[in-house]
């Protein structure tokens, strides 16, 4: 399994913005082989937003990665988020 979760802290005014350019992230990765999950929530006390997709390999995610790319449509994140940080991948402890 590879799992990618970046995480989000939204500039003022700019959540439903930022939203919109996960949505569209997201919808890029349906179909792709390999994808388990993708989704993304809101912290209930931070309102930092965060994406979390669950692959089968990386190099599933590798080969979804130009259609996620083309999703983003330019959107500049600088202007979205205060920060951002993405953490990449595979689980080293694992419980069912």
């Amino acid at each position: 399994m590879y799992v990618v979760m970046g995480v989000h802290h939204p500039k003022p005014g700019m959540e439903n913005a930022l939203l919109e350019v996960q949505e569209r992230f997201g919808k890029a990765q349906q179909g792709h082989r390999g994808l388990i999950s993708a989704f993304v929530w809101k912290d209930e006390k931070s309102e930092v937003i965060i994406g979390i997709t669950l692959w089968d390999t990386k190099a599933d995610y590798d080969a979804a990665r130009p259609d996620m790319d083309k999703a983003l449509g330019g959107a500049d994140f600088r202007t979205l988020d205060s920060s951002m940080e993405i953490y990449r991948g595979s689980p080293v402890i694992w419980s069912a």
